[in-house]
């Protein structure tokens, strides 16, 4: 059993935290994609929370002795998954701004190139 105070406290910081959430993606400050996951763990502790026999049902189901424990491993797989979502996007991210970082490279190179040309011409005609 969770303790009440415990409980509580994770309906609370679940609550608020979706709620914040949901209004970050309203103000299109975090794009709903990669908040998916934020959402999923924060439906999850809300029900884990509401329902404090599920975790202690999950806790015995997998060998823990204290269903808190059963809720800190949760969250720690919870906080691990996120992390890689975040390492995830980081990565693409930078390729993208290695790539458009070379494709404006070439840009200005070309128009170095075409402004010689029209200056070449223009000293000719």
């Amino acid at each position: 059993m969770i303790p009440l105070k415990l409980q509580l406290l994770l309906i609370l910081g679940s609550v608020l935290c979706a709620i914040i959430l949901i209004n970050l993606i309203r103000k299109y400050r975090l794009e709903l994609k990669y908040s998916m996951l934020w959402l999923a763990m924060m439906i999850i502790i809300l029900i884990l929370s509401i329902f404090p026999d599920l975790v202690g049902a999950v806790a015995h189901a997998i060998g823990i002795e204290v269903p808190v424990n059963a809720l800190f491993l949760l969250m720690s797989f919870s906080a691990l998954a996120i992390l890689f979502s975040v390492t995830i996007t980081s990565s693409r991210t930078s390729i993208k701004i290695k790539e458009l970082s070379q494709e404006i490279g070439l840009l200005k190179l070309e128009v170095k190139r075409l402004a010689l040309e029209r200056e070449a011409e223009e000293k000719q005609g």
